[in-house]
């Protein structure tokens, strides 16, 4: 079974070629019922009252007499039967031999067949003697053929014509649409305008709201969680100010309950930059060598640091230092010593690798860590909310780019950020 065209020009011009040619078809068999038939017949019955005629005024005047008026008419006649041949062309004559008996009856001898001129219809005269009367049908060569391929060829440039600018009507709407809708669902793209069909300006609006709807939901989410993040970090810094001053308290106790309470605030911290994911941020131009040098710059533990003097992006720089901090801080807090960051040109895109000497994970772990609210309890025990790598790779996603976590050679892991611009 021939599989179905896929787009809509095909689909179009497949649509209106089995239209035309349906229409053809109808077209002939009402052409053959209303037109050609009357017609045989009316040419049949035409033959009939010459014939008659002729028997008539044989029958006044010599049989010689008769023969030479049938042959100064430019007719040719001939006293024995025809041979017989098959006639394979001649649409008019193969309509004539089918009409003869509803026409005629038996009343006639017909015969048909083909001389050099073409087809001939013979017809015999009851004179004495018997005569057969030749009604020659002359074909003009290549003509017929040749309107038709042009008809035809005439058809198709037109279907051609019209699947091309209906389709382009319909998909170039559809495109537009389908380049906007990832940011129109998410709020971030402006209003589209489209000029196409009414369908496609409905889905648009429907596209348009459901990203407001959306956005204002995000909206409210993370006020929401800045409220709440605001709530705790109140007496989460009252519980870590008294710690200070308590003054009998165990030293290892106290750096525990001041590791959880840092712990908890940076949970918070994970919690408002997933819900906000940086989509109230303006882009502007910005020096991405300078921002991941700030984001290792604070770090406690010595890292290899490659980086050209400048690499001008258009991003979103609070995102950006963002996603790489938590690279660098996930490479410490789960990998292992030799810490590298390397920035780089990968033809139009931006690459930052960041690559440890840890444990490294297995590809099953890779895919899981992946995901928001997942632990990599595979490589450490170190807590977290399990919202950085999705956080990252949310960051790409908005700057044209991707997050890879590929083995890092000999052992390690290795994070790849790939980025255009936003």
């Amino acid at each position: 079974m021939t599989p179905a065209p896929r787009s809509v020009f095909a689909q179009l011009a497949w649509t209106i070629t089995l239209v035309l040619l349906g229409a053809g078809a109808l077209a002939v068999l009402l052409g053959r019922e209303f037109a050609t038939r009357p017609a045989t017949d009316q040419l049949l019955r035409s033959i009939d009252a010459f014939a008659t005629t002729v028997e008539q005024l044989d029958r006044t005047q010599p049989p010689a007499r008769t023969l030479q008026l049938l042959r100064q008419s430019g007719l040719e006649v001939r006293s024995d039967p025809p041979p017989l041949e098959p006639v394979r062309s001649a649409l008019v004559l193969r309509m004539v031999q089918r009409r003869v008996s509803a026409t005629l009856g038996r009343r006639r001898e017909i015969r048909f067949g083909r001389d050099p001129r073409g087809a001939v219809l013979w017809m015999r005269l009851d004179t004495a003697p018997p005569l057969w009367v030749a009604f020659s049908y002359e074909k003009v060569r290549g003509g017929t053929r040749r309107f038709s391929v042009l008809l035809l060829s005439g058809c198709v440039l037109l279907v051609w014509l019209a699947a091309a600018y209906f389709a382009r009507r319909l998909v170039q709407p559809l495109r537009a649409l389908a380049q906007a809708a990832p940011g129109i669902v998410h709020g971030e793209a402006p209003p589209l305008r489209v000029d196409g069909p009414r369908e496609v300006a409905e889905l648009a609006a429907a596209l348009a709201q459901s990203g407001r709807d959306v956005r204002a939901a995000a909206e409210e989410r993370a006020l929401m969680l800045a409220g709440i993040s605001h709530d705790l970090r109140t007496p989460l810094t009252r519980l870590q100010f008294a710690l200070e001053l308590l003054p009998d308290t165990d030293p290892a106790l106290r750096a525990g309950m001041v590791r959880d309470i840092e712990e908890v605030d940076a949970i918070l911290s994970q919690f408002i930059a997933y819900a906000r994911d940086g989509r109230d941020e303006a882009s502007e131009a910005l020096d991405l060598a300078a921002i991941c040098r700030n984001a290792v710059a604070a770090s406690s533990v010595a890292w290899t640091v490659e980086a050209p003097h400048a690499a001008p992006l258009r991003g979103r720089p609070m995102a950006l230092l963002r996603a790489v901090e938590n690279l660098v801080v996930n490479a410490q807090k789960h990998g292992g010593a030799p810490y590298a960051l390397r920035l780089s040109r990968a033809g139009d895109a931006w690459r930052i690798e960041v690559a440890d000497g840890g444990a490294g994970l297995d590809a099953e772990t890779i895919e899981r860590v992946r995901q928001p609210f997942v632990r990599d309890a595979v490589r450490s025990g170190a807590a977290g909310s399990g919202l950085g790598l999705a956080i990252v790779e949310r960051v790409a996603r908005q700057h044209g780019g991707e997050l890879q976590l590929l083995p890092n050679a000999p052992h390690g892991l290795r994070a790849v950020l790939s980025l255009r611009g936003a």
